[in-house]
């Protein structure tokens, strides 16, 4: 008897001795998987913040493509007005110089008044064929002007530049109105766009036809689609409807148009 409660008493000091043992185990591995876990979550929270990362970074790719492409519309636009408007500066400096040299040249003011009217009247003859009929009445009131001897040279060449300047504003502005447009013997009623000098356009109510002024042959030319749209945006611009944005169409000027002939009647309005 004695010897069996010996026997038991050293198992049971034994399974005690190995529980006892195997308790900072189990801590251990309880601790390793919260550390796992824990490592887990860190892993998942940076992958989500590169996820979103490589969303904004397409996002600001994106943005900068439309950017550079926008960029890219507005030089070439730029460059096409470029020669435009370094010819009316030049105009400009020259009738500058005019009046500060008025004084040596008062013997020669007629003639150089009549010439410069002259110019300005060639001008509006080769220019895109807007408010017409509204610029040659302009210039045969400025002409009736100068030739009048009551009135002074002062007022002469005031009324004079005075034209001269309104022309010229014509190439910085955009301008839509509703006018009368004449093809093939037949009048219809359309709303005009005109975009500084070099782009005048035509859209009738419907939208469904439209057409660019071409100064090189001297008449419309059909748009397509896509450029009536185009034309409808410029349109509600001009009259404050919309915001101002690029418009891909095509001119009314080329480069090298140098064609002096008069304007069709059938454009005016």
């Amino acid at each position: 008897m004695r010897t069996q409660r010996r026997n038991c008493c050293l198992r049971g000091a034994a399974f005690s001795l190995m529980t006892l043992m195997a308790l900072p185990t189990l801590a251990e591995a309880s601790s390793l998987r919260d550390e796992t876990a824990q490592q887990q979550q860190q892993q998942q929270a940076i992958q989500t913040r590169i996820d979103q990362a490589d969303d904004e970074t397409r996002e600001l790719l994106t943005r900068l493509r439309d950017a550079q492409s926008s960029t890219q519309r507005l030089e070439r636009y730029n460059t096409q007005l470029a020669s435009t408007l370094d010819e009316q500066q030049q105009r400009i400096d020259r009738q500058q110089h005019a009046l500060e040299t008025l004084d040596d040249t008062r013997e020669a003011l007629p003639d150089t008044l009549q010439g410069m009217v002259d110019r300005l009247r060639a001008l509006v003859e080769a220019d895109i064929p807007f408010h017409r009929d509204e610029r040659m009445a302009r210039l045969d009131s400025l002409e009736r002007t100068i030739a009048d001897p009551t009135v002074s040279e002062d007022k002469r060449m005031e009324q004079l530049l005075s034209v001269w300047r309104t022309e010229l504003d014509y190439g910085h502005d955009m301008d839509s109105w509703r006018g009368r447009l004449t093809r093939d013997n037949q009048q219809s009623d359309v709303q005009f766009l005109r975009m500084g000098r070099v782009g005048f356009y035509y859209l009738t109510p419907d939208g469904e036809q439209g057409g660019v002024w071409k100064n090189r042959d001297r008449q419309w030319h059909a748009l397509d689609s896509a450029q009536r749209t185009m034309v409808n945006r410029g349109i509600r611009i001009a009259n404050d409807q919309r915001a101002p944005e690029l418009l891909s169409l095509p001119l009314s000027v080329d480069a090298d148009d140098t064609s002096s002939e008069s304007a069709s009647q059938g454009a005016s309005s």
